[in-house]
């Protein structure tokens, strides 16, 4: 549950009522209304411990300085006003100098903080006899000392505890960025690689086969206004959602494997020849996990249609289970010539990051037959994380159990 959060114009009023209630505190605990001086109005004695409490209004900004003159201020009170010394607020404006200064500054404040402990110990000793001073020094001195002690440590606490808040906030951007640069990864190497190959079939059937040679620049078109749609969608993760389109983004993201069919039908609309297979029957996945195994799936067959011999088939399998699925995309073979499409090189690296942020295991590698297996497993909703397992070589029995084959 977050703290409630007050508008800038009233919080300043808060903080100064909340000084003047432990002023009002400080003074019950430390001044006895009958030990005033005569020569001093006894209703004059709280105006005058103001000047220990009014500093404190801007303990962040100067917390040094701060501290130094509520210390001042104390000390000069305890003079004017015999055996009272106020004592808790100098301990707020330590803290305030632990928790927004650096060691050394902070260091220096806890020794301004001592010198008033001790400025206190010696303003009690009047109060008892000889043979009870160092009782009265032992106790008071030591339970000085732990409030002291306590509101440095709160101090040094309260800024690592913000430190760790502002490491974990460029964390997750940094994790954010990178989710949405593998998302732009997915996306454009998928679309401009079919689109490529659309590209290429239209010019060489161009002359010979003008209808097909269209219907290809057609899909041309469909590709780029998919990756248009995409593209937009993903800059509309880099601005806050109301509610109800989160909800939307959610139930979508669920659906994204019921788009392979689709991605299936693309390749083979350009002219790849691609096999898929689903066994088991399908299970209840997380949102993030569909769309996980999409973009996997999507990135592997991506490369295949890129690196892999066009003239064999490219596998595609699914393999559900009660503890998650299995995703398998295997080819064979690579592309001749020297004119193999340029990669980024993040690919695979790309699919193990996605596949390990929901909780899944990613290996990939060449098979014996000179093809490349992509293998995939993701955890079913509910299923504890499984762990990543030791690295294998990709004999033929890794293949077959991946669906390929053998």
């Amino acid at each position: 549950m977050r703290p409630p959060r007050f508008p800038a114009s009233v919080t300043p009023v808060l903080e100064a009522l909340g000084l003047l209630l432990l002023y009002g505190l400080d003074l019950a605990v430390s001044w006895d209304f009958s030990s005033a001086p005569s020569w001093l109005d006894p209703w004059a004695v709280p105006l005058l411990g103001l000047a220990v409490y009014l500093p404190l209004l801007w303990r962040r900004r100067r917390p040094l300085l701060v501290l130094a003159l509520s210390v001042l201020a104390s000390i000069g009170f305890a003079l004017l006003v015999p055996h009272t010394v106020l004592m808790l607020g100098p301990f707020v404006a330590l803290y305030s100098v632990a928790r927004h200064t650096r060691l050394r500054p902070a260091y220096a404040g806890l020794g301004m903080a001592l010198v008033l402990v001790a400025a206190n110990v010696l303003a009690q000793l009047e109060f008892v006899r000889p043979e009870e001073a160092g009782q009265l020094v032992l106790v008071s001195g030591l339970l000085g000392t732990m409030m002291t002690v306590a509101a440095f440590a709160a101090g040094r606490w309260g800024r690592s505890a913000a430190r760790q808040r502002r490491i974990q906030a460029q964390l997750a951007a940094a994790d954010e960025r990178s989710r949405i640069a593998r998302e732009l990864h997915d996306v454009v190497a998928h679309s401009v690689s079919l689109m490529v190959l659309q590209a290429a079939g239209a010019g060489r059937l161009l002359q010979s086969d003008p209808d097909r040679a269209r219907t290809a620049l057609r899909h041309v078109d469909e590709l780029g206004a998919q990756a248009i749609s995409e593209l937009r969608r993903m800059l509309g993760l880099l601005v806050p959602s109301d509610p109800v389109e989160a909800e939307g983004e959610a139930a979508a993201a669920a659906g994204r494997l019921g788009e392979l069919p689709g991605l299936v039908q693309e390749l083979r609309a350009a002219g790849r020849e691609v096999e898929f297979a689903v066994e088991g029957q399908p299970a209840a996945l997380p949102a993030e996990t569909g769309t996980a195994v999409f973009r996997v799936a999507q990135e592997a067959l991506t490369n295949a249609v890129k690196y892999a011999d066009p003239q064999r088939p490219v596998e595609l399998r699914l393999a559900w289970s009660d503890k998650g699925l299995g995703l398998a995309v295997r080819s064979y073979g690579s592309r001749g010539g020297s004119g193999r499409p340029a990669g980024t090189g993040h690919g695979i690296g790309g699919m193990r990051q996605r596949a390990e942020s929901v909780g899944g295991v990613l290996e990939a590698g060449t098979t014996p037959e000179g093809g490349f297996l992509v293998s995939a497993t993701f955890p079913a909703a509910g299923q504890a994380t499984p762990g990543r397992p030791r690295r294998q070589h990709w004999g033929p029995r890794m293949a077959r159990a991946a669906g390929g084959r053998s």
